[in-house]
């Protein structure tokens, strides 16, 4: 029998001589170790190429965000009482010519759109002691490049300007005034950062199992059984000379056969856990590739109404929150009508179920005595001015205080530790721009609480 593996092939040349030839009578476990060889290396390879594809890019999407929070979009200059440039810093704002820029006035050399005006506002700052902020403009009518200027007094009548580029910002406000829709953007802007924090947040969930998977998968290489052949080895190794009697006749020897099959069925073991491992980290990144890709679809939309099948809307937004569901073990009840397509403008609606779901999930946080669940229904509801589309998320977590009932939906009122106080109050701006109204119950502390979304039924009511 001739051997296939390089490594076996080493090992037996090392250890008997490059004109070696294996007994008949050992065909069988060298055969065995063979295979065991041959198998580990293509799962060590495939292995290998997994971690090397997953560190590639955890390593990418670090340095990403390591470039974001280092960036630092100012310039900052130190100037004397009449504007003489004593020092400048500049960030990721922009390249400047310092030599050229320090002893000059800012007035005639940066700022020459600021006009005779500047030497009062300085004189202001420094003798108030105050923070004044100004707005600069360079280039002509239509490409200008916007700065926000803040001029902060120091010691010894001199005066620190710092200047960060804000044209984006002017630009988004120019768009904004235009469409006369600041309120509904505001809410709208505030409603999509919610979704991508959401998604960042399960994103983060499943790369911390995609980290566990890989972890695993190194454990079990680091402590492969593979390692015992290094002993076996060397008990065979001194026993070079006399290998078939120790074989056949030493205790030792006789249990070498046993002890190989008994490799193969652990390497077999090893390998079957590894790829189960690697088929989990691929469902896990394939999740991830899931939970962006259904953000993308919303991302970047205008408001529009059209056509939307309810039923759908509500699994979009579960799949958005389904890592961190999954993590937290809570379980999700159903309970959809049958109803037609509505005329619906269906961002702003799911923007209202990811932070209503959001919620009901963090209101049962600190409640591990019980078991978790979230209940999603849907129907429609004849009242008075029409038929209503009614929408609830009940959840039976720590419920609200009867006194905190009527405070939810104003603006920057929360409960939570690290909230922001925007989330429920940018729902019930987005339920009033769809002519609908939201409202919350709780029988009290520790008895859960539901939420309810009603809107127009019918795009008559709808575009009122």
């Amino acid at each position: 029998m001739i051997p296939t593996q390089s490594l076996l092939k080493r090992q037996l040349k090392r250890f008997f001589g490059n004109d070696f030839k294996v007994p008949a009578e050992w065909d069988g476990f060298i055969a065995a170790v063979d295979s065991a060889y041959a198998g580990f290396e293509v799962d060590r390879n495939l292995m290998d190429r997994s971690l090397e594809l997953s560190s590639q890019e955890l390593s990418e999407a670090n340095s990403e965000i390591r470039a974001i929070f280092q960036a630092i979009p100012d310039l900052v200059f130190r100037l004397d009482h009449e504007g003489t440039i004593l020092s400048v810093k500049s960030g990721a704002g922009g390249e400047l010519r310092h030599q050229e820029l320090s002893g000059r006035r800012i007035q005639e050399c940066w700022l020459k759109n600021a006009g005779d005006g500047f030497s009062e506002v300085l004189r202001q700052v420094i003798d108030d002691k105050s923070m004044v902020s100004i707005e600069h403009s360079e280039g002509a009518k239509g490409s200008e490049t916007f700065y926000e200027v803040r001029l902060v007094p120091l010691l010894h009548e001199q005066v620190v300007a710092i200047a960060r580029n804000i044209t984006k910002r002017k630009s988004a406000e120019a768009k904004l005034e235009q469409m006369h829709k600041q309120l509904a953007d505001a809410s709208r802007q505030a409603g999509m950062a919610e979704i991508a924090n959401n998604v960042l947040h399960n994103v983060g969930n499943v790369l911390n199992s995609v980290n566990v998977s890989a972890g695993l998968i190194g454990d079990q290489v680091r402590d492969s059984k593979v390692q015992g052949l290094a002993k076996v080895v060397e008990l065979m190794n001194e026993h070079v000379t006399d290998l078939g009697a120790f074989l056949t006749r030493d205790e030792r020897g006789k249990v070498l056969p046993g002890y190989f099959n008994k490799l193969v069925v652990a390497l077999a073991g090893e390998k079957r856990s590894i790829a189960e491992e690697l088929q989990s980290l691929t469902k896990k990144i394939d999740h991830i590739k899931e939970i962006v890709a259904t953000q993308q679809a919303y991302a970047g939309a205008t408001s529009v109404v059209e056509s939307v099948q309810i039923k759908d809307l509500m699994e979009d937004a579960l799949r958005m929150n389904a890592a961190s569901m999954a993590r937290h073990r809570i379980t999700v009840i159903r309970e959809f009508a049958d109803m037609p397509s509505l005329q619906l403008d269906k961002h702003l609606v799911l923007q209202i179920l990811i932070n209503l779901i959001g919620n009901a999930k963090h209101a049962m946080d600190n409640m591990p005595d019980r078991s978790h669940h979230i209940t999603l229904r849907t129907e429609i509801a004849a009242l008075d001015d029409g038929s209503r589309l009614r929408i609830l998320v009940k959840d039976d977590g720590e419920g609200i205080a009867p006194e905190n009932l009527v405070r939810l939906f104003a603006h920057g009122y929360t409960t939570r530790k690290n909230g922001h106080g925007f989330g429920l109050h940018s729902c019930a701006l987005a339920a009033k721009e769809m002519a609908g109204t939201i409202t919350a119950r709780s029988d009290g502390a520790g008895k859960g609480a539901t939420f309810t979304l009603d809107l127009p039924a019918h795009p008559a009511a709808l575009m009122q």
